[in-house]
Parts: structure tokens; C-alpha cells; sequence
């Protein structure tokens, strides 16, 4: 294979191999226009290179990518094409992948729920976007190793992704070669040999990885792979407990159902898997009675239910129920030698939340008679026999109905209530309900138009404001000039008969005492013909300042034992008094800048709060800048004061709480939609619970993580609750809750039977079924 090792693709050098395959390689690289940053780069090599077929596979890759937002699915930084190589660059993760990290230990049960979860989220995004990945195992599993927390999951490669097709999810296409079965043979579902491939196919695959995260191994291993096929066509699916006695037996039943051999047979979808992996991973759940002596019943019909309008994923996992079957119930005829024949019954399943709770019974046998309290006046003695009649009557009629109970006989049939009593039994039940709650992943951003719930996407606003504000400060650059000295020409006479030489840097006085020095010796001539010797001479003012600047000939001085006369006959120039200047420094214009920037805040504050609405919700912080700080005066000039001008942006990222709240509930209803039975009817409108979390905002664009619950409720139609009355006539309040209790959707039954009757009625107009409504 050819190494692209020190080359360059494009924008990116190309640094190291990091792992490499059949058809191509990954390389480690640094991104030229991001001050090197390191990617990944995916590339195919070889005469895979030039195969028009393997080409278009790599660019449909970098198309779905693209297409896919969710934190846990690698996201595409750029697609490209050098030298006739195709590449694909992505995030470099430098955790590795799952399969170097089971190998370097095996994770605790905690650690392998949090990674779990993760992927199972990244797949169920890839569902909803209609797409199966098809080759989801540990080394396309790729973690960001954190302090103190587990890693953090990406999923990745979506080279063999396929679109979901209505018409697949049970046609086979033509049988595949055991060899040529596209895919990883270690991970791969026993229906892919057909040329079946559908959504199941990855549940199969996340029940390998669930199970190699468990132990450390593969559930079928083979140094040949088309023996490694086979097993995943025919051996048992073995039982991660049996590697690992810690690990709950609970999870044994996900994997051993996620890898079902039959897809029908797996889980119907992500959210399902998640719901029972959870359940497993949260404790034992108590094993359900089987009884088999079942007595058939013919089904009940299901009546229609509104279709829901939305749907999503994840919590309830529904058992399926089984149709109803009736009890057959022998006709009580009375007796008083033996008790009713016993009824065979079909057992119900406990419920995993909680246990029944013991029907309370109804008996005769503590009911006393009241006695009558009466303001007449009390009879005569002579009337005092019928009273005493009466009584005997009572206990007589007391003992007929008691005795015959507790003795197990019956003198009056047990279906024939007493005179004046009503005859009609009422049963009520209570409908199954099935609390839904999840939390859902939505992308707010500036660009979207319109929510699009298949890409989990809703709009938002960045609202922008700009305001300016100058200040001017006296200048705080200090310069120093010093001050310079007067010069000029001294004439110089000598009277004597000899030339006298003046030497260089004498000084001389005038009056005012300003001192002049001379600059250079001179010779002075002596006199000629009576007339004195003269030489002029450069001289300066000892002393800088403009006080040197001396006129004509106010020098008049002497040298040299008055052999010599001094004086300037013209003025002397150029002295200067010292002077401090002031000069704009760059601490000017940042000291304006850190007074005026809160108060800019502030006002851009104010200007953004005006333009919120009341719905909408603002995203952490405003994003505050100063984008321009100018001065009318540049650094370094020289001025006293300066005045400079700020200028600031501010920008703030706002989406409507009305709109993230109805996306969640869409989104609740599609799930309800997938996970229920179109039986059930949402009880209230779903509720956000808490408030939407930021996962993550930039440039406009926030992660929110919405949780979202719901309640629906079974609804029986009057047929349905009218059929209920047939299986149940005549039998005892025990076996009509028994029976009830077996049919889809009751959760609870209450029976309340005529006075003096231990049976329902033989008539089904006798019978009234209501549903107690559910408290709010």
C-alpha cells in the first residue's frame, strides 16, 4: 500500500499512519489553516483509488456525514480530492478506539451504561435520519478519554451506510457467498447472507458490542470468518453471565434478545433496547408465573383509536399481551352437599412494579341488624308478644343467610338475590397507563427556516447590536527637551608690542553674569604702527538657556594682564530655555478603552433586552467585542490632550421556549406512536421537565437538551367493555377479577356484587363495566 507519510492533501500535512484496512488507511495530520491543528484523514489507496465504484461509495460517505448533526456521531471537517485521492478529514480523537480501549481493561458495569447510552443515541439519530450504519462495531467506535468521568463516544465510518426502503424490512435479495458478505462477519446479523438489511441489523450488532463490553470477548470467535458466519447462523447466543458471574443475569436477556437469531424476534428499535438495558442495569425484576393449564379464549376486538400525529423514541417497553381468553363457567346450580366446582383459570403476569394488592371481600357474615330509634310512645304490655315475634324472624332470617355461607351449603341459589335488592353488579376497572419520558437533542439555529423534527432541528435568532462612545483625556506621555547655548565671535585686541595667544575655553564675564567661553585658541598680533593687534575668535555662552542670548557688545572685558581686550561685537544667538512636551501613548487609548467598554455593555444590554419578545429565551451569555478603538491623534504625536473613540458589537443568541416545547412534544408523540399500542390515548398534554440544558453554542448554532414526559392511558370502547360481560356472567368476584385482570390494558379491577349474591348475574344486562377515571 502506498504511504502518504510526510506528504501533503490539499491543506493538511500528512503525519502518520494510525490504522489501515483492505481498502484504505487513516492517517494522523495537521490542518495548515488552523495554526496545525490535528485531524484525521481517511483515504482510499490502491486500485481502490481509481474504481469509479469505491469512489462514489467514499463520496456518499462524506455526504452523509455531512447531513448527520449529533455530538456523538464524528463530525465532517472537509472532503477533498489530491493527486487523484480521494480524503475525508474529520476530528482527530485521541482516545482511540473502543476495541484498544476494552483491551487495555475491561470497564465496570457503570462505565459500559455510560458508553452504552451514548452510542445507542448516536444510532437512534441515524434511524430517525432513515439511514442503517451496517458495520457498527468496536473499532468504528471512537472515545475521547475525560478526568474523572467516562469517555465520551463518537460513532464513525459510515462507509456501508444504506437508506431504509419501506419494502426491505422482510423481502430477501439474492442469497450472498458466506465470503462476500459486505460488512464485519464478527458483528454481523444471521439475515444479511439473504440480502436483507434493515434497522434490526444494527440492533443485532449493538447486542454484539453490548456483549463484548461486558466481557471483554467476542460472542463468536473463529480464526476463519466465513466458520465465524456460521456460528452467528446456528450456534446459541451465549450468556455474558457465563464469562462473568458479577455481571447481572438481567443483561444476559438484552443480549440474548438483541441477537436473536430472527429479526422479528429482536428488539423493534433503539429506544426499545434502551429501555430494557436500563431496566437490566438498574436491578433484578421479578420473574413472571406460567401457568399451563390455560384454557383457550377466543380474542376480543380492539377498538380504534385516534392515529397520533407525532411520534419519537425511548422508555416504556411494552410487553406484548397475548389475545383474550374467555373462562368457561359451569352453570352454579344449588347444592348443599359440595362447594361450585373449581374453574381453571389462565395465571397473569405480576406486575414488575409492584405487587397486587389483596382484593378485599365482601361478605354477609358480619352484617348486623340496626336498631330502629323511635320517639312513640312505648306499647302496652299486652302488645308485647310482637315485638318478641319479630326478633325470632330476624335471627331466623340472619341464620338462613349466614349459616349457609359458613358451611359451605347453599338453601337459596347463590345467583338469586333477596326480594327488594338490586340485581345489578358493578364493576370497575382501572386502565393501564404508560408514562413516557425522554430527552431529546435539538440544534437550534439562524438558518433554519422552519422546525424539521427529522433532523431534530428548530430555528433561533442572533440578535446584533453595535454603539460607539469617545472620551478625551490629557495625554500621559512626558518629553523633555533641554535647553541650548548661545554662541558666537569674540574680537579680540592686543595693544602690547608682543602677539599674546588666548588659549581655547577661556572664560570671560559680562556685567549681568552670563560667562562666555572661548572655543578655539587664538593668537592675538601685537600692535602695528599704533594701531592694536585683532583677532576674532568662536565663543558660546556657558550656561543653556535664552538668557545667553547676549546683544552687541555687551561683553567688554580684559586678559591676560589687561594685554588683551574682549568684546563681542555682535549679539549672540541660538540659546534655548530646557521645555517638557506631552505625547499620546497606546496606555491613552486602552485606559479609554477600559472605562468606556461597561458602560458600552451596559447600553448594548439595554438595546438587546428591548428586542427580545416574551417568548423568547436567551442562550448563556451575550457575546461582547470591541471592534474598533480609534484616536484623533496617533501615538506618539505630540499634544496634550487626546480624544479617543470605542466601538462595540454585541450579539446574543435567542430561540422561542414555545417552539423547543412543541418540538418535544412532537417528538414524545412520535415515540408513543412507536412504542404503544394505537389503544392508548394521551391523558394531558406532555410537560417539559426542568428547563432546556446547553450542551454547546457557537456562532449562532446551540445544542439543547429538552426532557420531555407524558402520560397515556388504555381506552376501551363500549364494545370492548360490553364484551368483557360474556366470559364473566355467573362466575364468583375472584374469577372476574382474574379474568379481567388477563386483558389488555386494565391494571385494576374493583367488583361490587348485589346484595345477598356471591356470583355475578347470569345476565349480562346485569352487569355494568365503568372505567374509573384517572386522577390528575
Amino acid at each position: 500500500m502506498l504511504s502518504l507519510e510526510g506528504k501533503q492533501l490539499g491543506n493538511y500535512d500528512v503525519i502518520r499512519r494510525i490504522r489501515s484496512g483492505g481498502m484504505g488507511a487513516v492517517y494522523e495530520g495537521r490542518q495548515r489553516t488552523a495554526f496545525d491543528r490535528r485531524v484525521a484523514i481517511k483515504v482510499i489507496l490502491g486500485d481502490y483509488a481509481a474504481d469509479r465504484d469505491m469512489r462514489r461509495r467514499f463520496a456518499r460517505e462524506a455526504k452523509t456525514i455531512a447531513r448527520l448533526h449529533h455530538p456523538h456521531i464524528l463530525q465532517l471537517i472537509e472532503f477533498g480530492d489530491a493527486q487523484g485521492i480521494l480524503y475525508l478529514v474529520m476530528p482527530f480523537i485521541d482516545g482511540g478506539t473502543l476495541t484498544s480501549y476494552l483491551r487495555r481493561n475491561l470497564p465496570e458495569l457503570g462505565e459500559v451504561s455510560a458508553i452504552y447510552q451514548q452510542l445507542l443515541d448516536a444510532v437512534e439519530y441515524a434511524h430517525e435520519a432513515g439511514l442503517i450504519h451496517r458495520d457498527i462495531k468496536s473499532s468504528n467506535v471512537l472515545l475521547e478519554l475525560r478526568r474523572n468521568a467516562p469517555p465520551y463516544v463518537y460513532l464513525a465510518d459510515f462507509g456501508l451506510v444504506r437508506t431504509m426502503r419501506h419494502d426491505e424490512s422482510s423481502q430477501p435479495g439474492k442469497p450472498i457467498p458466506l465470503e462476500q458478505v459486505p460488512g464485519t462477519p464478527h458483528y454481523m446479523a444471521p439475515e444479511q447472507t439473504l440480502g436483507i438489511v434493515t434497522s434490526l441489523t444494527d440492533i443485532y450488532a449493538l447486542g454484539v458490542l453490548l456483549y463484548q463490553m461486558l466481557t471483554g470477548n467476542l460472542p463468536y470467535n473463529d480464526p476463519n470468518e466465513v466458520r465465524v458466519i456460521e456460528m452467528h447462523l446456528h450456534d446459541p447466543i451465549p450468556a455474558p453471565s457465563d464469562q462473568d458471574a458479577s455481571i447481572p443475569r438481567e443483561l444476559d436477556a438484552v443480549v440474548r434478545k438483541a441477537m436473536a437469531k430472527r429479526p422479528e424476534e429482536r428488539y423493534s428499535s433503539v429506544g426499545e433496547l434502551r429501555a430494557a438495558f436500563l431496566a437490566a442495569v438498574s436491578g433484578p425484576t421479578p420473574t413472571p408465573i406460567h401457568n399451563e393449564n390455560i384454557l383457550p379464549d377466543p380474542p376480543l376486538p380492539v377498538g380504534p383509536m385516534e392515529t397520533l400525529q407525532q411520534r419519537t423514541t425511548k422508555i416504556l417497553n411494552k410487553r406484548p399481551v397475548e389475545p383474550p381468553e374467555p373462562i368457561i363457567m359451569p352453570r352454579r346450580a344449588p347444592r348443599t352437599d359440595s362447594r361450585p366446582p373449581i374453574v381453571a383459570v389462565r395465571e397473569v403476569r405480576e406486575r414488575v412494579e409492584k405487587a397486587e394488592k389483596a382484593e378485599r371481600v365482601y361478605t354477609t357474615d358480619t352484617v348486623r341488624p340496626r336498631l330502629r330509634i323511635t320517639e312513640e310512645p312505648q306499647q302496652r304490655r299486652r302488645h308485647s308478644l310482637f315485638p318478641l315475634l319479630a326478633a325470632i324472624v330476624s335471627l331466623v332470617l340472619i341464620a338462613l343467610l349466614v349459616l349457609p355461607r359458613l358451611l359451605g351449603i347453599s338453601i337459596i341459589p347463590a345467583n338469586v338475590p333477596l326480594v327488594g335488592s338490586p340485581t345489578v353488579a358493578t364493576i370497575s376497572i382501572t386502565a393501564q397507563t404508560a408514562p413516557l419520558q425522554n430527552t431529546f437533542l435539538l440544534t437550534a439555529s439562524p438558518l433554519a427556516k422552519a422546525p424539521d423534527l427529522d433532523a431534530h432541528t428548530i430555528p433561533d435568532r442572533v440578535i446584533r447590536n453595535a454603539a460607539s462612545d469617545r472620551a478625551t483625556i490629557p495625554t500621559t506621555g512626558i518629553q523633555t527637551t533641554p535647553g541650548a547655548r548661545a554662541s558666537g565671535v569674540l574680537e579680540l585686541s592686543n595693544d602690547t608690542d608682543n602677539a599674546v595667544t588666548v588659549q581655547r575655553g577661556q572664560e570671560f564675564s559680562t556685567g549681568a553674569g552670563i560667562n562666555v567661553q572661548l572655543q578655539q585658541s587664538v593668537n592675538v598680533p601685537a600692535h602695528d604702527n599704533g594701531h592694536p593687534g585683532k583677532a576674532t575668535a568662536p565663543a558660546s555662552v556657558v550656561q543653556p538657556g535664552s538668557a545667553g542670548n547676549i546683544p552687541a557688545n555687551v561683553l567688554k572685558t580684559t586678559c591676560c594682564n589687561d594685554a588683551v581686550t574682549i568684546k563681542n561685537p555682535a549679539a549672540f544667538m541660538g540659546g534655548t530655555d530646557s521645555k517638557t512636551t506631552h505625547y499620546v501613548t497606546q496606555a491613552d487609548l486602552d485606559g479609554v478603552q477600559t472605562t468606556i467598554s461597561p458602560r458600552l455593555q451596559r447600553q448594548l444590554s439595554m438595546q438587546t433586552q428591548k428586542q427580545i419578545v416574551p417568548d423568547e429565551v436567551i442562550v448563556g451569555q451575550t457575546n461582547f467585542k470591541i471592534t474598533k478603538v480609534s484616536s484623533d491623534r496617533a501615538v506618539n504625536d505630540t499634544v496634550d490632550t487626546v480624544t479617543v473613540s470605542v466601538n462595540a458589537e454585541a450579539s446574543t443568541t435567542v430561540y422561542r421556549h414555545s417552539v423547543v416545547e412543541q418540538a418535544a412534544v412532537v417528538l414524545l408523540n412520535r415515540q408513543a406512536a412507536r412504542t404503544l399500542s394505537s389503544a392508548y390515548q394521551l391523558q394531558d398534554k406532555p410537560t417539559l421537565v426542568g428547563i432546556p440544558s446547553v450542551q454547546s453554542s457557537k456562532d449562532g448554532i446551540v445544542h439543547l437538551n429538552v426532557s420531555v414526559r407524558g402520560t397515556w392511558v388504555y381506552a376501551f370502547t363500549d364494545q370492548q367493555l360490553k364484551q368483557f360481560r360474556t366470559p364473566i356472567k355467573g362466575a364468583t368476584a375472584d374469577l372476574a377479577k382474574t379474568y379481567l385482570k388477563t386483558q389488555s390494558g386494565i391494571a385494576n379491577v374493583d367488583v361490587r356484587l348485589p346484595f345477598g349474591m356471591d356470583h355475578l348475574p347470569n345476565s349480562v344486562d346485569d352487569i355494568t363495566i365503568n372505567v374509573t377515571p384517572l386522577a390528575h
